[in-house]
């Protein structure tokens, strides 16, 4: 998940410990599930299959996005609970009123 929400969730998750920093590239581990924010969308584990966090540079910004497992389990579950919803065109996401109350609620708004 790219832009400023993507670079944001990929700060917290490094100030508190869920990830090491990486650069871009990179591909790393998730170190703890214990944060509010994954308590909050219910990600307590990550699928077998693929690195589990992945450095991604976003070229929009100029510094990294959580990809892998994290971050595809980030975006399914932002989805799902209806704090972002994907924009009609292209891959652009916005954040909905809801998502806004819960993301400023843990800090993130």
């Amino acid at each position: 998940m790219a832009g400023q929400l993507g670079i944001d969730l990929a700060v917290v998750l490094r100030e508190d410990g869920v990830v090491g920093a990486l650069s871009p590239g990179e591909t790393g581990v998730v170190h703890t599930f214990d944060h509010p924010l994954l308590a909050a969308l219910g990600i307590d584990e990550l699928p077998g299959t693929g690195p589990a966090v992945r450095a991604c540079l976003d070229w929009s910004h100029g510094t990294v996005h959580l990809a892998g497992a994290l971050g595809a389990a980030l975006l399914t579950a932002l989805l799902a609970a209806g704090w972002v919803r994907r924009q009609p065109r292209g891959r652009a996401l916005r954040i909905t009123g809801t998502g806004r109350q819960q993301l400023g609620a843990l800090g993130l708004g």
